[in-house]
């Protein structure tokens, strides 16, 4: 998901590394709003959201939030996303 004017060129590079590092991204490119766009990701049945706004896209962070489970909201760097992501899903490091 990506709120902002900065923030959907940061989220398709995301995307990618994501994809790249073998994860199955789907992403909106519809835009709407933020609560439209928590909505359509709930939807979809992924485990995981992946937000970039104008903030995180200027600082190079993403945050992620658990969708399935009840966790907390956390913010990482970008390049530190599929560790981050894998460690959420698969336990694989420290519990977030």
């Amino acid at each position: 998901m990506n709120q902002g004017e900065e923030a959907p060129r940061s989220a398709f590079r995301v995307a990618e590394a994501l994809r790249d590092a073998g994860f199955s991204v789907v992403q909106d490119c519809g835009g709407g709003s933020f609560k439209s766009q928590m909505k359509k990701a709930d939807a979809s049945g992924a485990p995981v959201a992946v937000i970039i706004g104008d903030d995180e896209a200027r600082t190079g962070e993403a945050s992620i939030k658990a969708l399935r489970e009840e966790r907390g909201q956390f913010r990482v760097p970008q390049e530190g996303l599929p560790e981050a992501i894998s460690d959420l899903l698969f336990g694989t490091g420290e519990d977030k």
